[in-house]
């Protein structure tokens, strides 16, 4: 491996530095982007449930006590509970859109990553290349050692940028599905708290128009 480095000459120093880039960026989404981390049974199971309670501080505190992008929703909703579902509808998706860029947070460096590697590793070549016919020009076909050494150069870099973009590339769109599945189910979880508290309003319009009915 590391007669294969310095056989890349300089042009393995950025390539090398991205491939340790993409595998910090990966292991760390890896680590956010965990199903069970983010959709928390314990608040879903109160989202659930929430339309079978006059109370709201029981969910309330489930979120407190499980903080992360699923009880930021379901908190900023219950904090206006009281608004018009007008104004819960607007909180909830703006509370929605933030927590999904956090959750989308550096897969554009994993992207870049497998994009660029590939890029590098072709620079490395065409450099290998223009060195192998530098030496032809002024040396002529007489010293094989430096001609195999300018076309191992080419060869080496694009083979390592081509094994630091594909896994790169895989590895994105990995996590980026997993990170639009999360997403998926902080809407519809949304959605529930939405729906759940619009009925409570209709529902405490209604008993305020029959209270007032049987007074007059």
């Amino acid at each position: 491996m590391w007669e294969m480095i310095l056989a890349g000459r300089y042009m393995m120093i950025p390539i090398t530095l991205a491939s340790l880039l993409g595998m910090a960026v990966f292991i760390e989404r890896i680590f956010v982007l965990r199903q069970g981390r983010i959709i928390v049974p314990e608040i879903a199971e109160a989202v659930m449930t929430l339309s079978a309670s006059e109370d709201l501080s029981v969910a309330y505190a489930i979120c407190e006590r499980k903080p992360g992008p699923f009880a930021n929703v379901v908190r900023a909703g219950l904090d206006h509970a009281d608004n018009d579902w007008t104004v819960i509808r607007d909180v909830l998706e703006e509370t929605g859109r933030q927590e999904a860029t956090i959750l989308s947070r550096r897969l554009g460096v994993l992207e870049t990553v497998a994009a660029v590697s590939p890029l590098l590793g072709l620079l490395g070549t065409v450099l290998g290349m223009i060195r192998v016919f530098a030496t032809i020009s002024l040396a002529g076909l007489g010293n094989p050692e430096t001609l195999s050494s300018g076309i191992s150069e080419a060869m080496v870099t694009t083979a390592a940028g081509l094994i630091i973009g594909i896994p790169a590339l895989v590895a994105y769109n990995w996590l980026n599905g997993r990170a639009d599945r999360i997403i998926f189910d902080l809407e519809f979880y949304s959605s529930k708290v939405l729906d759940t508290l619009r009925r409570r309003q209709l529902k405490q319009k209604g008993k305020a128009q029959d209270t007032g009915t049987a007074a007059g």
